[in-house]
């Protein structure tokens, strides 16, 4: 009895064309899921920058503050040992779920910084973002470019050369919020980059470039800026530069006293 059925060269045909077909959907798939999570980021910052405008309202149009720190400068933990950060300061602002709102769906750690929940001290919170830390407690008149200038940013607690670490902000050079490669709370002259800005690898012969900076999105960082509005940029803004004057252009602003206005001092 003769049977009929695929030949080996129709079989390996067949096998080709799924493998072709899998190699151009696979690579879309997962471009789909990263614009999904970019839009649940983005959509996170959101709801965070609502909060911080209402907190705004209360607080004379400053912004929150960082973390809370000592008197030396230091942050603030709790009796867990965990920082005391921005988020107890919007938290009673924020209408979702907070650890939804402060996770991005990107993240591969789910929240590498953990903080004590601020409405029930026996539980506890996984934390995306970072806030730059030169902007704590900023007025929004004292900053000379608040629509280009970062407040909130993804961020790991990994420090410059990738190591997680789950305390953040103690320890040197580890932590959520936004710092130096020579200090955590402010530059100097010899500051060459921003660090903790969802870095991923380092190249071990040479510095940063704009080439091995990574993000948890595929087409940057999701950020807030301190006028509230929020976009996706490029990883290459973690790099610090300044102006001729050696003021650090954006998207890196440090406040500035205000200018009087001439009038003020007439009697």
């Amino acid at each position: 009895m003769r049977t009929y059925g695929l030949t080996q060269l129709e079989k390996l045909a067949i096998a080709l064309a799924v493998a072709a077909v899998l190699a151009i959907l696979i690579p879309l798939y997962r471009q789909l899921v990263d614009i999904k999570r970019t839009a649940d980021c983005l959509s996170n910052l959101k709801d965070i920058a609502t909060a911080i405008n209402l907190y705004q309202l209360d607080y004379s149009n400053t912004l929150p503050l960082a973390y809370y720190a000592n008197p030396d400068g230091s942050p603030q933990t709790d009796a867990a040992g965990r920082p005391l950060t921005w988020v107890l300061c919007i938290s009673s602002y924020m209408r979702r779920d907070l650890q939804r709102a402060l996770a991005c769906p990107a993240d591969p750690t789910g929240g590498s910084t953990v903080i004590t929940h601020p409405r029930d001290s026996n539980r506890t919170l996984r934390l995306s973002y970072g806030f730059y830390a030169p902007l704590s407690a900023a007025r929004l008149e004292d900053l000379p470019n608040p629509g280009l200038s970062v407040l909130i940013a993804d961020s790991l607690a990994g420090g410059q050369l990738g190591s997680l670490n789950p305390n953040p902000l103690l320890g040197g050079n580890d932590g959520f919020v936004l710092g130096y490669d020579d200090g955590t709370l402010r530059p100097t002259d010899s500051t060459r980059y921003i660090t903790r800005l969802s870095v991923w690898r380092r190249r071990a012969e040479g510095d940063w470039t704009p080439d091995n900076l990574r993000s948890v999105h595929g087409k940057g960082v999701n950020v807030l800026h301190a006028d509230g509005h929020v976009a996706t940029r490029a990883p290459s803004l973690m790099i610090l530069t300044r102006d001729s004057q050696g003021k650090l252009e954006p998207p890196w602003t440090l406040p500035e006293p205000r200018k009087r206005n001439d009038t003020e001092n007439q009697p």
